[in-house]
């Protein structure tokens, strides 16, 4: 298959990254991917094998595309086997945290890990962690994971409003946190001063402004009707 023929997929990772990659040549002669193919498969990235959502699958145009081929590769469609791989790894990734929690703790001790996944080949480890500390260090961490279970580590800080998106709870009306059901992104623009002491009613599950408090309607000034 040449360039001007191949296929290539748009693939979003669980991190919610996007990656182009292309078609392996097999998998177009077997016709187990076609243009508009979506779904499930695994995939070989820079750091190995991998397994992320396919939601875009169209011939290869360099005005589109750019010059450069992909050089990830879309490998295979996900299977059963690969769901029970997935499901093991999820058991390993939490003992690999509580080492890495452990080892941390000296240096980080407020370390929060509200989720962690290790990639479909077990290469790397992406922890997202929620911490106060000013500059944690996380390198005796890291070093362990890469004795003691042979991986990578990549990680990621959160918020307390990342932290609660990702949990998930109830904000202070009784309902599901917007965060965490439909709103993806915070509406900056209404974030008061943080030197400013605000009412706790004001605060939400996560300790901070309200994110709600931008769907208020503007009444300042406003007249009747």
């Amino acid at each position: 298959m040449n360039a001007q023929n191949m296929l290539v997929s748009k693939v979003l990772m669980p991190e919610r990254g996007m990656f182009l990659v292309r078609v392996d040549e097999e998998l177009v002669a077997y016709g187990a991917v076609t243009a508009g193919t979506r779904g499930r498969f695994i995939v070989s990235l820079d750091y190995g094998e991998d397994f992320g959502t396919v939601v875009a699958t169209e011939e290869y145009d360099p005005d589109v595309h750019g010059d450069r081929v992909p050089g990830f590769r879309l490998m295979r469609p996900f299977s059963d086997q690969d769901a029970r791989i997935v499901a093991e790894n999820e058991k390993l990734s939490a003992a690999m945290c509580s080492s890495f929690l452990a080892a941390a703790k000296e240096a980080v001790p407020d370390l929060r890990i509200p989720c962690a996944r290790l990639s479909f080949g077990r290469q790397k480890l992406f922890i997202r962690y929620v911490s106060e500390t000013a500059r944690p260090d996380f390198s005796a961490a890291q070093g362990l994971l890469k004795r003691q279970f042979g991986v990578d580590t990549s990680l990621w800080a959160m918020g307390p409003r990342d932290e609660v998106a990702e949990l998930g709870g109830l904000g202070p009306c009784g309902r599901v946190c917007c965060c965490c059901s439909w709103q993806r992104r915070f509406p900056s623009h209404i974030a008061p001063d943080r030197r400013t002491a605000l009412p706790a009613l004001m605060n939400g599950t996560c300790g901070r402004f309200k994110c709600c408090l931008a769907f208020e309607r503007e009444t300042s000034g406003a007249g009747p009707g």
